[in-house]
C-alpha cells in the first residue's frame, strides 16, 4: 500500500469518528450563497455564450426540466448544481455569462455558477472550446471586486466565508489523457489544483465541496469503444480512482496549513459505482448504455436533435455518451449532502453548510502520518 493510499485510508476512519462524535444541525439558508466551479456536470448555460461545438442548447436535452426547453444543461433536466442548491435551500445560481451579458450583478449576492462544458484543470483541455479553471477563478476574483463595491470588504468577506464553493472538475482532464505516465499526470493535475484552491482561499472561500472524479471509464462512450462487450476502459478508471485519492489528501493538507478553512469530500467514483454495479437497488434499470445518442450504447454518435432518446429517463443511470441523468445527479447530491463515509468525508455538505463555531473550537484536525 503506497503512502497516499495509507494517508486516504486512515483518513476515512477519522472521518467517521468525527461525523458521530461532532454532527451540526443545518438550518435552511445558513450558507447564504453558491458559487460553482466546474465541467458539463454542472454547466447550468455558460457555454451558450461560447463560440463553441460543446454546447446542450438544443433537443432533446433539458426535455425534463421546468418548461422542457433546452438551457444548456448537459442532461434531461436539473444537474448537480442545481439539486445542491435545493438542498441548501437557495437558488441554483445563474450562469455567470448570462449574468454579464444581461447586466443583472446584483444577482453576485446570490451566488454564481462559472461551470463550462468542457473544462478541466489543466488549460489545455479542450482549450478554445471552454471556461477553463483558471479562468473561471478569474471570473470569481471580478465577481468578489464588484461584491466588494457593492457593499464593503468586511460585508463581502462575511457573505463569501460562509457560503458554499463547490468544485465539480477534472472528469475531462482524464477523458482527454494521453497515455504518459499516469502517476506523472495526476501528479501534474494535483499541483495545479493545489494553485487554483489556494488562489480562491487567498478570495475568501472558505468552506468547499468538492465532488471528486466519477468512474470516467464507464461513461458510455468509453464503454462503446470496446465494441466486444462495452466494458468499462479499465485505465481510465484507475486514474479516476487515483485521483481521488490524491485531492482527498490534498484537501486535508491544505485545511491543516489553513485553520479557519473546511471541506467535504465526496466520493462519487464509489457513490456512481454502486448505481452501475447494482443499478436495481438504486431505482435503474440501464447502466451501460446512455439515454440518448446513437450507434452501440448510443454512445457512438452524441445526442443531437436527430437522435432518439429513452422515454423511461428515470431508469437510465446516463443520459448521454458522457452525462448522468436528472434521476442520477439526484441521487448523487443526496448522498454528498446527507452521506457518511466512507463516500464522503471529513463532514457531508450539510454538517458543511451548517458548521459552528462550537464545533471548530473542538475540532482538532487530523494529521495523515
Amino acid at each position: 500500500m503506497n503512502s497516499s493510499t495509507l494517508s486516504y485510508a486512515v483518513m476515512l476512519l477519522v472521518s467517521f469518528c468525527f461525523m458521530v462524535f461532532f454532527s451540526c444541525y443545518n438550518v435552511k439558508g445558513s450558507s447564504p450563497a453558491l458559487f460553482v466551479f466546474g465541467d458539463c456536470s454542472s454547466d447550468v448555460g455558460n457555454n451558450n455564450y461560447l463560440h463553441t461545438t460543446d454546447k446542450c442548447d438544443f433537443t432533446p436535452y433539458g426535455i425534463d426540466y421546468s418548461g422542457g426547453v433546452a438551457n444548456g444543461r448537459c442532461n434531461n433536466g436539473k444537474n448537480v448544481a442545481d439539486f445542491l442548491a435545493d438542498k441548501l435551500g437557495i437558488a441554483s445560481p445563474e450562469p455567470y455569462l448570462s449574468l454579464m451579458e444581461t447586466r443583472k450583478t446584483h444577482k453576485f449576492l446570490q451566488g454564481v455558477n462559472f461551470a463550462s462544458s468542457g473544462a478541466g484543470i489543466l488549460s489545455s483541455t479542450y482549450e478554445g472550446l471552454c471556461i477553463s479553471m483558471d479562468t473561471q477563478i478569474d471570473y470569481y476574483s471580478s465577481v468578489f471586486e464588484a461584491l466588494v463595491e457593492m457593499m464593503d470588504i468586511s460585508q463581502t468577506q462575511w457573505l463569501i466565508s460562509r457560503s458554499i464553493f463547490m468544485i465539480n472538475i477534472g472528469s475531462v482532464d482524464i477523458l482527454v489523457y494521453n497515455g504518459t505516465s499516469s502517476s506523472n499526470y495526476v501528479s501534474l493535475l494535483i499541483s495545479t489544483l493545489e494553485g487554483q484552491l489556494k488562489r480562491m482561499y487567498d478570495l475568501g472561500a472558505r468552506k468547499f465541496v468538492f465532488m471528486g472524479i466519477e468512474p470516467v471509464g464507464c461513461w458510455p462512450a468509453l464503454r462503446a469503444m470496446n465494441k466486444s462487450n462495452g466494458d468499462c476502459n479499465i485505465e481510465a478508471n484507475q486514474l479516476s480512482v487515483l485521483f481521488n485519492e490524491q485531492a482527498a489528501v490534498l484537501l486535508q493538507k491544505m485545511q491543516l496549513e489553513y485553520a479557519d478553512m473546511n471541506y467535504s469530500f465526496f466520493d462519487s467514483y464509489k457513490e456512481l459505482n454502486n448505481y452501475i454495479n447494482h443499478p436495481k437497488t438504486y431505482g435503474f434499470k440501464e447502466a451501460k448504455a446512455a439515454c440518448c445518442g446513437m450507434g452501440f450504447l448510443k454512445a457512438e454518435t452524441p445526442c443531437n436533435p436527430l437522435a432518439s432518446y429513452c422515454s423511461n429517463r428515470t431508469e437510465y443511470v446516463f443520459w448521454d455518451n458522457w452525462r448522468q441523468t436528472e434521476a442520477t445527479a439526484k441521487l448523487l447530491v443526496s448522498t454528498a449532502f446527507d452521506g457518511l463515509p466512507p463516500n464522503v468525508f471529513p463532514v457531508n455538505v450539510k454538517q458543511l453548510s451548517g458548521f459552528c463555531s462550537e464545533i471548530n473550537a473542538h475540532f482538532v484536525p487530523f494529521v495523515a502520518q
